[in-house]
């Protein structure tokens, strides 16, 4: 029981070591293309429940790569939430980072 327990937390400690490693530094957003900053973005926002491909799900998101919502209705929904998703405007900061997350998440789309 004590061996299954140490297991358990190390395999959770594991987890959250590889989220920190993964995740993107702000300031290094600056750096990369717009592409890939509507992609960093997305990452640290957003994939955690719509996953990196848009389809995951998680806590009721809506699968993206099947969306057909106008850019005013996106960026409504990015700014203001709806459902379970909070507003995002506070953590996006800026209307370009808005904008940047927008493109990126019309390019999930089949």
């Amino acid at each position: 029981m004590v061996l299954k327990n140490i297991l358990l937390l190390g395999i959770v400690g594991l987890f959250f070591y590889a989220c920190n490693e993964s995740e993107q530094k702000p300031e290094n957003i600056s750096k990369q293309t717009p592409s890939e900053q509507g992609a960093s973005l997305y990452t640290m926002h957003c994939a955690q429940c719509h996953g990196e491909d848009g389809k995951l799900g998680a806590s009721g998101a809506k699968d993206l790569s099947q969306s057909r919502l106008s850019d005013a209705q996106i960026t409504t929904i990015i700014k203001n939430g709806k459902g379970a998703m909070p507003s995002m405007k506070a953590l996006l900061e800026t209307k370009e980072n808005i904008n940047l997350v927008l493109s990126h998440v019309k390019g999930l789309r089949q």
